[in-house]
């Protein structure tokens, strides 16, 4: 059952009709986007989490770095104070204090060693080298020979680790010799492992802490923001008077209230104006349609020696100018039900249903039968009876030769009306736009069809200037359309 037309079950709809045909977002381009939560509020949190976990992995890098460059520095200054006090005893002549050294060693010009303490000589033999050759590469003693300075750097043995040294030229026991003092780096090196591991293991902790922080405080400064989403998301075209809650300040979310008031006043605005124009041609166009529908009344009975065609033609343009007339008085009543100014009363739908149903059943040539218990709502009685009767009429548009109207009680809150019939039901593709003005199934785009598809549309008016929700869909009893219509319950008052 549609306006003026044949029309299938359309999924639910609250407050309004729901567009069964909405587009859903493509499958869109693969990337970072894609992987992001859908949730400003989550993606903030996890980008941060992000941030923070960059953060942390480039602070123990630094750190691994900082640490290995202050236990370098801290060795090589032992080594220097080491090798003080070994060159001031070979100025004496005494070589026998290399052998007592941790590590240490004196090379002769040719490469051969002079003097060796036993850590040295382990070095020598553990690093696969002979046991009369320095552990150091002949490179590095002949960098030191050249050019007669220190030279403190780190060299990794096999099976001993990295071993820190420092060495310089000396004239004992000969020109061209060279004094080696060294240290292993293993213990160190063992404790700046343990301490990256132990920032790495307490770094998910810290990740996950900042990343709980950064969703709260995502979620505070996203507050208002939300807060204006849900009262956006209530206004209706029944309250253009309506506006967003604006917070003080200056910020963005003030700014964005504003912005967004600013365009609900131009809205409101742009509203008016229309439904100003169409009440005004509605009520313009009154008085020559009437004036038209006399005068070719009066033709045709005051013309009956016409030749057929001609009245025929008459005939055809009473009913145009009849089609003209309802169509001035819906987009009437469209008007009216829009600008929300009727009076309100309890009024009881069953009651009304029953009342309504014989002048209906005798306008329309389908069987209404009512049902159901008494369903009382605050509204204006003469806008809900052009809702049933619309509803009716497009049963009969819709090839219905039953329409059953029930009522019952939804719940504490709400009172529940459905029109259901054995018509032809909803088709798919007029779902999206049921409700919408001038819509009319195939069926009804005909000349014999005088409604001009504002049925279903003055139904939707009348429901949302009611604060209802309207529903169409299948009635499985009947197996036509069903249109299903929630109101809010009455709380006092007798039903009129």
């Amino acid at each position: 059952m549609l306006d003026d037309g044949a029309v299938n079950p359309p999924r639910r709809v609250a407050g309004g009709l729901r567009r069964p045909g909405a587009v859903r977002p493509g499958p869109g381009r693969p990337g970072l986007g894609r992987l992001l939560p859908a949730a400003l509020r989550a993606r903030l949190a996890v980008l941060f989490a992000a941030a923070v976990a960059v953060v942390i992995a480039a602070g123990v890098g630094l750190l691994a770095f900082a640490t290995d460059r202050q236990f370098d520095a801290a060795v090589d200054t032992g080594l220097t104070t080491r090798t003080s006090a070994l060159l001031q005893a070979l100025d004496r002549g005494d070589v026998r204090v290399v052998r007592e050294d941790p590590i240490a060693e004196l090379v002769a010009p040719d490469g051969t060693l002079v003097e060796t303490s036993p850590a040295a000589s382990v070095l020598e033999s553990r690093g696969g080298r002979a046991s009369d050759e320095s552990f150091l590469p002949a490179r590095v003693l002949a960098e030191v020979r050249a050019t007669g300075s220190a030279v403190s750097d780190s060299l990794e043995l096999p099976r001993q680790g990295r071993v820190r040294f420092t060495a310089t030229p000396v004239s004992v026991p000969e020109a061209g010799a060279v004094l080696v003092v060294g240290t292993r780096m293993r213990e160190l090196d063992e404790a700046e492992t343990r301490l990256v591991l132990l920032f790495l293991a307490g770094a998910p902790l810290l990740v996950a802490s900042l990343g709980l922080a950064g969703w709260v405080l995502a979620g505070a400064a996203l507050r208002p923001v939300a807060d204006l989403t849900r009262r956006a998301a209530r206004l209706s075209a029944a309250e253009l008077d309506q506006r967003l809650p604006q917070p003080p300040g200056a910020d963005e979310v003030a700014v964005l209230a504003r912005t967004l008031n600013g365009m609900l006043d131009r809205l409101e605005a742009a509203v008016r104006r229309e439904r100003e124009f169409v009440d005004d041609a509605a009520h313009e166009l009154r008085t020559p349609i009437a004036v038209l529908r006399g005068e070719l009344e009066l033709a045709l009975r005051l013309g009956r020696d016409l030749p057929e065609d001609a009245a025929e033609s008459l005939a055809a343009a009473l009913g145009e100018a009849e089609r003209l007339e309802h169509l001035a008085q819906d987009l009437l009543v469209l008007a009216s039900t829009e600008r929300g100014a009727s009076a309100r009363a309890p009024v009881d739908l069953a009651a009304l249903a029953r009342k309504e149903a014989p002048r209906l059943g005798a306008a329309h040539p389908v069987d209404v039968r009512v049902s159901g218990p008494a369903a009382v709502v605050e509204g204006d009685e003469r806008a809900l009876g052009r809702l049933l009767a619309n509803l009716v009429a497009n049963a009969e548009s819709a090839g219905a030769a039953r329409v059953q109207v029930r009522t019952a009680v939804a719940d504490d809150e709400r009172v529940q009306l459905v029109v259901a019939d054995d018509g032809r039901g909803f088709p798919p593709e007029l779902v999206a736009t049921a409700t919408e003005r001038f819509t009319r199934g195939d069926a009804a785009r005909t000349r014999a069809s005088s409604g001009a598809g504002l049925g279903l549309a003055i139904v939707a008016a009348v429901v949302a200037d009611h604060g209802g929700h309207l529903e169409l869909g299948h009635d499985d009893e009947l197996g036509g359309a069903a249109v299903v219509v929630r109101l809010p319950r009455a709380r006092s008052g007798p039903p009129r």
